[in-house]
């Protein structure tokens, strides 16, 4: 994705929620010219899953919604993943699982059953005791 779509998404839920620039900076520990400057596609979205978390949370996005998913996959740095999901890749067995998935070739629909599966037996997203 390119920066700049992070940043039009940004400012746009910012936006929506009533906030503005030097204020929403100030709640999510940023500095306004470098909210600006990611707004603007001049700087990436932060790296890390916490710092997008706190901005998520004070945009008042409600996890797993489409809204949700949008803002964090539009965070996705080079390597394509957004910054949640990169950060769960470290945990041992995940690479494990990522390959299964892909040496048994399952397509979308066979994938979106299994996080189903997983949904119904653990009650949801959101539950990960990670």
């Amino acid at each position: 994705m390119a920066i700049t779509e992070f940043g039009n998404i940004l400012k746009k839920m910012r936006l929506r929620a009533g906030f503005g620039l030097r204020r929403f900076a100030e709640m999510v520990d940023l500095a306004p010219s470098n909210l600006s400057a990611i707004e603007h596609g001049r700087r990436p979205a932060p790296a890390s899953p916490e710092k997008l978390r706190e901005i998520s949370d004070a945009l008042g996005l409600v996890e797993d919604t489409e809204e949700w998913r949008m803002f964090y996959d539009s965070a996705a740095w080079e390597d394509g993943l957004p910054a949640d999901v990169r950060n769960i890749t470290r945990r041992k067995l995940v690479p494990a699982l990522l390959r299964t998935i892909d040496n048994r070739q399952l397509g979308d629909d066979e994938i979106a059953n299994l996080i189903d599966e997983i949904e119904k037996r653990y009650g949801g997203a959101g539950n990960d005791t990670a």
